[in-house]
């Protein structure tokens, strides 16, 4: 039996049917910790051409224009994790309960952790540049 024609049509919020697209794609489980990597070794091989070029004053210490360049795309680059990390949780909590929304939420949260350590990564692998003087 059909439904009478002026019944609506019964489909999912365009919030949650965004939500669990946007969650159930497996991209952000690799792209997280792919970013990450490409800016560690852009971070250490642009310190090592650096170097070679025209390296920093070892009297200027750890105050210098290099490390202040690499604090400054650490920064960058720890923020930009931290709102992915962020997005991906929301999205875990907009992807609608059930067994049918279980794989989406799982692969959002994952994403928001994987983001999260790329943020703390970032972080802790620009610490040295604060502490220690480049190039010596």
């Amino acid at each position: 039996m059909k439904p009478p024609a002026d019944a609506p049509e019964q489909r999912p919020e365009p919030a949650a049917r965004t939500a669990a697209s946007t969650a159930g794609n497996a991209w952000p489980l690799v792209i997280g910790l792919a970013l990450w990597f490409v800016w560690f070794c852009a971070t250490y091989g642009g310190l090592a051409v650096a170097c070679a070029v025209a390296p920093p004053s070892p009297a200027l210490g750890p105050m210098n224009w290099l490390n202040a360049l690499l604090l400054v795309l650490a920064a960058a680059c720890t923020c930009a994790f931290g709102i992915a990390a962020w997005v991906s949780a929301r999205a875990s909590r907009r992807v609608p309960a059930g067994a049918a929304g279980a794989g989406p939420r799982f692969i959002a949260r994952s994403a928001s952790a994987l983001y999260a350590t790329a943020a703390l990564s970032t972080a802790l692998v620009a610490l040295p540049a604060v502490l220690l003087a480049p190039c010596v």
